[in-house]
């Protein structure tokens, strides 16, 4: 899979966010409940604020946030127009 993170990035490089949410994606296997366990560890461990968008092996979208907001998207073969939030 792939992840990208965003947020306050001193919290985010002491717990390597992305990859952190790749290796809850090997061992949960949802791209969703990878990103949300990775943000609880961002919060509990460094208490930290940001968000991150990853994308299975398969192509399987998956984000998570604890900020107010984040912008994401994403558009996977067979959607009719990209999913976008703010």
């Amino acid at each position: 899979g792939g992840a990208s993170s965003t947020g306050w990035g001193e919290s985010i490089a002491k717990v390597l966010l992305a990859r952190l949410t790749l290796q809850h994606l090997h061992e949960q296997d949802d791209p969703h409940t990878a990103a949300q366990a990775a943000i609880q560890v961002l919060a509990n461990k460094v208490n930290g604020l940001g968000g991150v968008i990853l994308l299975s092996p398969g192509g399987q979208p998956g984000w998570h946030y604890n900020t107010p907001h984040m912008a994401y998207a994403y558009r996977t073969a067979g959607m009719d127009a990209p999913l976008v939030g703010l």
